[in-house]
Formats: C-alpha cells, sequence, structure tokens
C-alpha cells in the first residue's frame, strides 16, 4: 500500500495548483544589474571609488514577504575596477588582493532580522583575499517589477563598513608625511537585483 505524508502531500497538490507561487521563494541574482561599490581614502584625502561585479548568487524570500531570510553572492574580484588601468593592476596584484590566487570572494548570510523591508540587517561571513570574516550590512527593499520579457524582478541595497587588514590587506605604504597611501576602512554599497527562478 502507498503511504503519503499528508503535509507533503498538501505541499504537493500546492505545488501543483500554483506553480508560479512556489517559485517566487528564490531568485538568481543578476549580474547585469547588480554590483558592490567601495570608497577607501588615498592619502587621507579623497575617497577612491571603485566596483566589483557580482558574479552570481541567490537570494531566498518568503511568498508575500518582502525581508529575504537567506542571500549568497560570488563576487569577480579579478575584475575590480577604479576607472584607472594602473591601480587596478596594483590591486590585483601579490601587493593586494593577489586575484591570481584568490579571484573571487563569496557573502553568505547567517542571519536576517527586522520586520521594516525599508530598513532591515543582515548578518553573515564574507571571504576576500582567502580571509573569511563576520560582517553586518544595513539592507532595504528598493522595489519589485517585471523585466523586458515579464519575468518578475527584485532589488536591494545594503551597506557597510570593512577594515581592509581584517582581510590580510596590509599594505602599510605611506607618503612624505606618514600619510597612508590606501586607508584602513573601506565603505562598501551592494545593488543587487534578482530574477524569480521559473
Amino acid at each position: 500500500m502507498l503511504r503519503l505524508h499528508v503535509p507533503a502531500a498538501l505541499a504537493a497538490l500546492l505545488v501543483i495548483a500554483n506553480p508560479a507561487a512556489a517559485a517566487d521563494g528564490i531568485w538568481k541574482i543578476d549580474p547585469a544589474h547588480s554590483s558592490a561599490e567601495f570608497a577607501i581614502k588615498h592619502f587621507a584625502l579623497s575617497s577612491v571609488r571603485g566596483t566589483i561585479p557580482v558574479k552570481e548568487g541567490s537570494i531566498s524570500v518568503p511568498i508575500g514577504k518582502d525581508i529575504p531570510t537567506s542571500v549568497n553572492a560570488t563576487l569577480d574580484v579579478s575584475a575590480i575596477d577604479t576607472k584607472n588601468d594602473d591601480r587596478n593592476k596594483d590591486l590585483r596584484s601579490g601587493d593586494w588582493f593577489d586575484t591570481e590566487k584568490f579571484p573571487t570572494g563569496t557573502f553568505t548570510s547567517t542571519d536576517i532580522s527586522g520586520s521594516d523591508p525599508a530598513k532591515f540587517t543582515i548578518a553573515g561571513n564574507l571571504t576576500l583575499h582567502g580571509v573569511t570574516k563576520p560582517v553586518m550590512l544595513q539592507a532595504q527593499l528598493e522595489g519589485r517589477g517585471l523585466g523586458g520579457r515579464g519575468e518578475k524582478r527584485i532589488a536591494y541595497s545594503a551597506t557597510t563598513t570593512i577594515h581592509r587588514k581584517d582581510f590580510g590587506l596590509a599594505n602599510i605604504a605611506t607618503n612624505a608625511t606618514g600619510a597612508l597611501v590606501v586607508g584602513e576602512d573601506a565603505d562598501i554599497s551592494l545593488e543587487v537585483e534578482g530574477i524569480a527562478v521559473p
């Protein structure tokens, strides 16, 4: 005799009855519309700004909710861009990110808290330069909508500040007055857009 667990059978019926709702829970990150931007002081004066592309990732969002339950992303550090070829080459070298050895970085959420989609917190582990450290991001829902092909889309933004030396990026080159060529704290700003998995 075939025995079917009642909750499992119920879940299966719901998926059959409404497959779109079942798929809405997982959103695949769209690299073409997602990026990690950073700003860090140069000689303790102006801020140098750059981007690290988001290579791939996913966002889990409960049906009917706006705050995710988990986020994971892979960053393409080998494509770091500060709009200056010499600086980009330096950042990719062994003096900094050593992208030949560590071409990517990752972020994996460990806890997401808050009840307001306009202001919630994402705790997680960030791996850069082969080093993993906990970070805390302040996040918000940017919106939901449809893409050009009718696909469902969702967008979030988040910010945090990291200490570069925590990730082994310990270059301490200074100028004649003793100011660090590169500051120690980097402000991070994330823009992530996801597409509902069909």
